[in-house]
C-alpha cells in the first residue's frame, strides 16, 4: 500500500475477505490452537497442531521463520525430528495422525532512538514486529506461526495480554475475559495470516464510535497537542487550536465513511460489523487489515487526507490482502490495481481535473528531486519490494499502467474485470485470474499493447 504519503501501506500484505478456504478440500483441515502470551516484552508461543497425512510417505513442511529459536518441538508428545531451510520446516511423520506441538519465543525489545525494532528475516525480506510506546504489530502470521500456505486449516488463537491492553486482530474477536491483571482474547479463522496489533489503551484519550448503515466505526485518535496539516515549501504547518484539530479528525472519519460506500457501491457489498481506525505511534505505518486500520500518526493529517491515504488502505479490505502476487513478493495485483481503483474513488469527490493530475504525477514520478525513469509494464508486473525505487514502480508506475488500459478499455469494463477476479469467495487471486477475466471480456488485445509501452 505508497506514493510520497501512502508509501508506509504494509502489505500486506494485508488483505479483505473474512474467510479464506482452499476451494477443493480433499482431506480434513490441519487444527491449530496457538496461545501467544506478551510477558516483559516478549510473544511466549504455544501451540499444537493436529493433522492427518494425505498420501503415506508423505514429507510434511511448514512455512515458519528460520530465524527463530524453536525451544521444544514434540511429535506424538516425542522429540520431532526436522530439517530447516529457507524458511521452511521438514518433518517425516510416521503415523497418518498426528499431533505437533511447539513452544518458543518472539523477543520484541532491542532498541533504538524512540522506537523498539525486533525484526526477523528470510532469504529476500525482513518480517519485523515493529512497536513504539508499547505497540506491537505482528503482520505476517505466516512467517512468526508455522502454517501450511495456500491451504485449508482451522485456527484457534488466545492472544493474553496484561491488564490495560488492548489487541486489534484481522478476524473478529470471539471472546474477551479478564482473568486477574490479565485480558484473553479468542480467535477462530480459516487463513494463513493473521495479523494483529497490541497497544496500551490508556494512550487513546479520543475514542468515537459512529454508526453507518449497519456498521459500526469505532476511531481511536492519539491525544495531540497539535497537529499536522499540510507541508508547504518542505516545511510543516501544524494547528494548535482544538476547533481546528477536531475539524481534521471529523474529516478523516467522514473521507472514510464516504470511501466504504464508495467501494460498496462499486466492487461489491461487504458486510462489515465493525470497522476500527487505530492511530499509532508506529513510524512509517499504514494497513487495511480486515478488521481494523492501522495509521501512522503523519498519516492522520489533512494532506495525506487529500492524498487518499486513508481510503488507500480501505481499498484492502476489498482488493490486494488475498493475492498469490503478494505471496510471491510481487505487488501488482495487490498494490497497483487497488491504488488506481482508489483513484477512481478520489475522482468521483475531487473531480476529473484532479484525477487526470494525480494520474500525470504518478507518469512524470520524480525519486529525490529527480525525474524518474521510464519502466515497461513487464518490469512492473515482476517488480519486488525492498527500496524506495521499487515501492515507486509499485504504487505509481503500476497505477500509470492500469490507466493506460482504463483508457482503451473504458471504466466500467475494467470495474466489470475487476470485480470478477477479485470477488471469488474464498480464493487466492492471481495474475492468471486478472488475465483470464480479461479474455473473457474481449479486452485481451488492448491489454498486450501495454507490453509495448514505457512509462
Amino acid at each position: 500500500m505508497k506514493k510520497r504519503l501512502v508509501i508506509f501501506s504494509s502489505i500486506l500484505f494485508l488483505f479483505g475477505s473474512n474467510s479464506l478456504k482452499a476451494q477443493k478440500i480433499e482431506i480434513e483441515p490441519w487444527k491449530y490452537n496457538i496461545n501467544i502470551e506478551l510477558i516483559d516484552s516478549t510473544l511466549l508461543i504455544n501451540l499444537s497442531i493436529k493433522a492427518t497425512k494425505a498420501e503415506a510417505g508423505q514429507k510434511e513442511f511448514l512455512l515458519f521463520n528460520r530465524y527463530i529459536q524453536i525451544k521444544e518441538a514434540l511429535l506424538d508428545e516425542a522429540p520431532l525430528k526436522y530439517i530447516r531451510s529457507n524458511d521452511t520446516l521438514y518433518f517425516e511423520p510416521v503415523r497418518n495422525e498426528i499431533t505437533l506441538s511447539m513452544q518458543y519465543e518472539i523477543p520484541c525489545s532491542v532498541k533504538g532512538y524512540s522506537k523498539v525494532v525486533a525484526s526477523y528475516g528470510d532469504s529476500t525480506y525482513a518480517y519485523p514486529v515493529l512497536f513504539d510506546a508499547g505497540q506491537i504489530f505482528c503482520e505476517r502470521f505466516n512467517k512468526w506461526y508455522p502454517v501450511l500456505y495456500d491451504n485449508f486449516s482451522d485456527y484457534d488463537v488466545t492472544i493474553t495480554v496484561p491488564k490495560g491492553h488492548k489487541v486489534f486482530s484481522y478476524f473478529p474477536e470471539i471472546d474477551c475475559k479478564y482473568i486477574a491483571e490479565e485480558v484473553v482474547y479468542t480467535y477462530h479463522y480459516y487463513d494463513e495470516d493473521f495479523p494483529f496489533f497490541i497497544t496500551p489503551t490508556g494512550i487513546f484519550q479520543q475514542h468515537k464510535e459512529v454508526q453507518h448503515n449497519n456498521t459500526t466505526y469505532a476511531f481511536y485518535f492519539l491525544p495531540r497537542a497539535r497537529r499536522l496539516v499540510y507541508v508547504s515549501d518542505n516545511k510543516p504547518v501544524f494547528v494548535s487550536d482544538i476547533k481546528q484539530i477536531d475539524s481534521l479528525l471529523s474529516e478523516s472519519i467522514n473521507r472514510s465513511i464516504a470511501a466504504i460506500d464508495w467501494y460498496n457501491a462499486n466492487l461489491w457489498h461487504k458486510e462489515i460489523k465493525t470497522l476500527s481506525f487505530v492511530e499509532t505511534d508506529i513510524l512509517g505505518l499504514g494497513a487495511g487489515l480486515g478488521n481494523f486500520i492501522l495509521m501512522d500518526r503523519m498519516l492522520m493529517n489533512m494532506e495525506a487526507i487529500e492524498k487518499y491515504a486513508l481510503s488507500h488502505e480501505l481499498s484492502h479490505i476489498w482488493l490486494g490482502i488475498h493475492t498469490a502476487y503478494l505471496a510471491k513478493g510481487k505487488f501488482f495485483m495487490g498494490e497497483s490495481v487497488p491504488e488506481y481503483v482508489n483513484l477512481l474513488f478520489y475522482e468521483s469527490w475531487a473531480g476529473n481535473d484532479a484525477f487526470e493530475k494525480a494520474i500525470q504525477d504518478k507518469i512524470n514520478l520524480t525519486l529525490f528531486e529527480v525525474p524518474f525513469y521510464a519502466v515497461p509494464f513487464e518490469r512492473v508486473l515482476n517488480q519486488r519490494k525492498g527500496n524506495a525505487q521499487a515501492d515507486e514502480i509499485i504504487y505509481h508506475k503500476g497505477v500509470a499502467f492500469v490507466h493506460e488500459f482504463q483508457k482503451m478499455i473504458g471504466k466500467d469494463k475494467l470495474l466489470k474485470i475487476i470485480r470478477e477476479t477479485y470477488s471469488v469467495p474464498n480464493h487466492f487471486v492471481t495474475l492468471k485470474d486478472f488475465e483470464n477475466n480479461i479474455k473473457a471480456n474481449d479486452c485481451w488485445n488492448e491489454y498486450l499493447k501495454l507490453y509495448a509501452i514505457d512509462l
